[in-house]
């Protein structure tokens, strides 16, 4: 089919979808009258980063994620703090080799946003803290929020300024849009949203998959083998620690693919995560998918999220053809002290630069060519571990109370 008359059948399809009512909408301008409104956030660690004001307390950092239903309060304290009363408990599954989490169902909350304001909103707060997700994004994370902010407005991402612009859904100007932008159709399925991608493996086997679009993600995708029997992991792969999920660190290895196909973009050499442990994505979720998609993807596109029609607009921006890479040191990093600005080694893969330069887990990295890691933020220190194959950085490292200097040699490892 041609992309021009994919056009008018998807316009078509979205003359005749309803816009869902203000009802349905937790979230509303706290000026009615405005048709769009602008939110600056932080991008760390991939991972979209907003300030939330909670009963007109806060501001707290929240994670924007698409791929959760209900907002989370994931730091414990909080719920004390401003006076939140727990009604009934619940079991909270997620990513990571924990097991579930406890958590207590909020029934009425104020949520501010920027210029948004939802006046009763419902949420959940986990009572004890596991995965120490504040540790791993090297910032103070308090909750994490997703359905009800995106189906509340249409929602435009531009991670190149990390901006957020919010859209009145019924004032949206979808033509001026799909001049500029492609649609991708997506599912709205238990308050998620998922697309249907064409993946080609390594081996040239090409696989039409069903995917999260999962902006609380920030590898580029992850897939489950135990989706798909043909969907195989690379001969060729890394070992490493993936990220932390809500139910704790996820390890697996690294691959790569051949390509990603997102409406018509094509997405070359991709790094593909595959967890090893039994994640049960496919056959222990109501919904079966084969994997998600994260911001390591997502950043490289303008993004439009626009539920009320269920569809995704995307137009590339200057990150599009910038190539995938790995941490090329070996090492994983979690951040630490009061502002989280002390840098300590989680995990080292056997065999990698870190393992050859004789660090060891718990070291603290001090400086990095001479340039103390206080003064970084845990991203820049990841953009240095991955910037350059066979770059030399002279690490200064702590362990048990003693200095020590080292040259890592990075080298890219898939």
């Amino acid at each position: 089919m041609s992309g021009r008359g994919f056009y008018i059948i998807f316009m078509t399809w979205l003359l005749l979808v309803p816009l869902p009512s203000l009802a349905q909408r937790p979230f509303q301008f706290t000026n009615k009258n405005r048709q769009k409104v602008k939110l600056p956030f932080r991008l760390e660690r991939n991972l979209i980063i907003v300030p939330v004001y909670i009963n007109d307390k806060g501001p707290f950092n929240f994670i924007l994620d698409t791929g959760v239903s209900i907002l989370i309060i994931t730091e414990p304290s909080l719920k004390d703090s401003i006076g939140l009363k727990g009604e009934r408990s619940i079991k909270i599954r997620g990513l990571g080799e924990g097991e579930d989490l406890d958590a207590q169902i909020i029934s009425r909350m104020k949520v501010r946003i920027g210029k948004t304001v939802a006046p009763h909103l419902a949420g959940a707060v986990i009572e004890e803290e596991h995965f120490h997700l504040s540790n791993y994004i090297g910032l103070p994370i308090y909750g994490i929020i997703g359905y009800d902010f995106f189906n509340s407005f249409t929602i435009k991402i531009n991670y190149v300024t990390s901006r957020l612009t919010l859209y009145q859904p019924e004032r949206f100007n979808r033509v001026k849009f799909l001049s500029r932008y492609e649609a991708v159709p997506i599912l709205l399925e238990d308050q998620r949203p998922y697309l249907i991608s064409r993946i080609q493996l390594n081996n040239g086997t090409s696989i039409s998959s069903k995917l999260i679009i999962d902006s609380g993600a920030g590898h580029p995708i992850l897939l489950d083998p135990n989706s798909d029997p043909q969907l195989r992991i690379p001969d060729t792969t890394v070992s490493a620690m993936l990220g932390v999920g809500l139910n704790g660190p996820i390890h697996g290895y690294l691959g790569r693919l051949n390509s990603l196909r997102l409406g018509d973009y094509e997405i070359v050499n991709p790094i593909a995560s595959f967890p090893d442990y039994d994640t049960l994505l496919y056959t222990d979720y109501d919904i079966p998918r084969n994997g998600n998609i994260g911001n390591e993807v997502l950043k490289r596109f303008n993004v439009v999220f626009d539920y009320p029609y269920s569809a995704l607009y995307l137009k590339p921006n200057s990150r599009f053809d910038d190539p995938f890479e790995h941490d090329m040191s070996g090492m994983s990093l979690m951040s630490g002290g009061d502002v989280y600005r002390r840098y300590f080694i989680a995990n080292i893969a056997p065999g990698s630069p870190a393992d050859e330069a004789g660090l060891e887990i718990n070291d603290e990295i001090l400086s990095i060519n001479l340039q103390p890691t206080r003064e970084m933020s845990i991203s820049e220190i990841d953009n240095l571990l991955r910037s350059q194959d066979k770059r030399n950085l002279l690490l200064e490292y702590g362990r048990e109370g003693q200095t020590s200097m080292v040259v890592l040699v990075l080298r890219r490892r898939i």
